[in-house]
């Protein structure tokens, strides 16, 4: 009985960890499902003796949301797929979505909103995991390491007037 019992548990428990991954989003989801779009430079990170790590940052520029000068955000990830992180002196691109319980922002899409600025060529790029999916016809080159070909970059003019075009289509920027 108790072989059947477990044999029927794993028989459950397998297919549901093999449906653990992140969906792919688009971009103008990734705007309209986000509560604060900013560019910001991370100050400090913060891990508890217990609970999730954060980060402070400093606003650079509000793309979307009432705007302030410092920013607090979830820096940790809350399942296994999730990259949500934070390295102290990067500047990012990021977007949050807020908890409407513990209005805590966290990084939209398991982490996926967060992309660090870099400079190629003299031009500030952000790069972004693939699960993002920008407009088709949106040039972008390969990522800050070559070897990972699942992280991309756009360059930072392009995404900032393609979050403008989406919040201007959608109406709910602030």
């Amino acid at each position: 009985m108790r072989t059947t019992f477990l044999t029927l548990l794993l028989a459950v428990v397998v297919p549901l960890e093999a449906l653990g991954k992140v969906t792919y989003i688009t971009l103008q989801e990734l705007v309209q499902d986000s509560t604060f779009i900013v560019v910001a430079k991370v100050e400090t990170t913060h891990k508890p003796l217990f609970g999730k790590r954060t980060a402070k940052a400093l606003v650079l520029e509000v793309w979307k949301g009432k705007p302030t000068e410092r920013v607090e955000f979830l820096a940790s990830p809350t399942w296994t797929c999730d990259i949500s992180e934070a390295t102290k002196g990067e500047t990012v691109l990021l977007f949050l979505t807020q908890d409407g319980k513990t209005r805590t922002h966290r990084i939209a899409h398991s982490g996926r909103g967060r992309m660090p600025l870099h400079t190629e060529g003299g031009r500030s790029y952000v790069a972004f995991w693939t699960e993002v999916r920008l407009p088709k016809d949106t040039p972008t080159i390969a990522g800050p390491d070559p070897r990972m070909d699942f992280v991309r970059s756009v360059d930072l003019e392009t995404i900032r007037d393609l979050v403008k075009r989406t919040l201007a289509t959608t109406d709910n920027g602030e």
